[in-house]
């Protein structure tokens, strides 16, 4: 038993005096050992296995597009509805959210973000989070492209679009989707906000290492890709599996927790041919919500996985809980 004299008593009791009275009579910054963290205390990559297969979510930073942008007419109703669930309005925020694929053999990254400053200045932290997560980016085997926008594609070359930055992997994207992307007609096909000649420069920069598939190829073991044209002329859509677990990548299917699953009949402004786009959405969101498969969303809030439900004529996004080790 711990025994206190008098004299450590009265010592104890003259220390927490003197404490109470420089208190009263010092004034001490807040905060002044307890610096706020700042950008640096957000999470860069997120892990989870899905049977033998790990995945790795690395963020390449976040887009932002007014409401009139994603939705067009439905802008001011697409407002109501964000608001409605709690989503910032005005701008709309879309994450990216590139997927790291390690089948033991292999690494694959599904998509590769915008890159540094070529499209907001938001974007482009992909190489920095690969490092944070413990990878580089000669570590890379596959990156599998869904489709060519600025925003998954871009990201494999430099600020000037003239090297590589991953120098031993392979590329793979639809050959319906390149062959749209390359045509030399493009510049008069598409808006100039997508700077068509930017993402032609990264697919010529690509094109010695380029692998063209077909929706339904196996890319890697475990990792298959399929038909979800509709965003663009050649989208795909990914299936991973590991034994009797799976999961669906959107690619951009979905681009918004509220708006996409509850509206998934509204056009989305980057869809290149809205009834198939819709068409493609309402089956996409149809299998998943019956089968009850895990997705992984390029766009909803990181990491983004989840599940879908059916919730009358429409579907509801129900966020997966966050798994703390992998």
């Amino acid at each position: 038993m711990l025994m206190l004299d008098r004299r450590m008593l009265l010592r104890a009791g003259s220390a927490a005096g003197g404490a109470a009275v420089l208190a009263a009579t010092t004034t001490v910054p807040a905060l002044a050992r307890a610096p706020q963290g700042g950008e640096k205390a957000q999470p860069a990559f997120y892990r989870f296995r899905l049977g033998t297969i790990e995945i790795t979510v690395v963020s390449d930073g976040t887009l932002a597009f007014p409401a009139e942008t994603l939705w067009g007419d439905r802008a001011e109703d697409a407002r109501g509805l964000l608001t409605s669930t709690f989503q910032p309005s005005s701008p709309v925020g879309l994450q990216i959210n590139t997927i790291l694929v390690n089948t033991g053999d292999k690494l694959v990254l599904i998509d590769a973000g915008c890159g540094v400053d070529k499209f907001q200045n938001t974007t482009g932290r992909l190489l920095g989070h690969l490092a944070s997560a413990g990878y580089a980016a000669v570590d890379i085997d596959m990156i599998v492209f869904t489709h060519c926008h600025f925003d998954h594609l871009w990201g494999i070359s430099d600020g000037k679009n003239a090297s590589l930055l991953f120098p031993s992997a392979e590329f793979v994207a639809s050959e319906t989707e390149v062959a749209f992307w390359s045509d030399p007609e493009l510049p008069g096909k598409v808006s100039a906000k997508q700077q068509p000649l930017v993402t032609q420069a990264n697919l010529k920069l690509a094109s010695p290492r380029l692998r063209l598939i077909k929706a339904a190829a196996e890319v890697a073991p475990g990792v298959t890709t399929f038909d979800t044209a509709g965003h663009t002329p050649g989208h795909i859509s990914v299936h991973i599996s590991s034994g009797s677990e799976e999961m669906l990548l959107t690619g951009d299917v979905v681009v918004n927790s509220a708006v996409s699953f509850l509206h998934p009949e509204w056009p989305f402004g980057f869809d290149m041919d809205e009834p198939l786009a819709k068409k493609t959405r309402m089956a996409f969101l149809g299998r998943a919500a019956a089968d009850k498969t895990l997705v992984g969303s390029y766009h909803l809030p990181f990491p983004g996985f989840g599940h879908v439900v059916r919730e009358g004529s429409a579907y509801r996004w129900l966020p997966a809980d966050w798994r703390w080790t992998a």
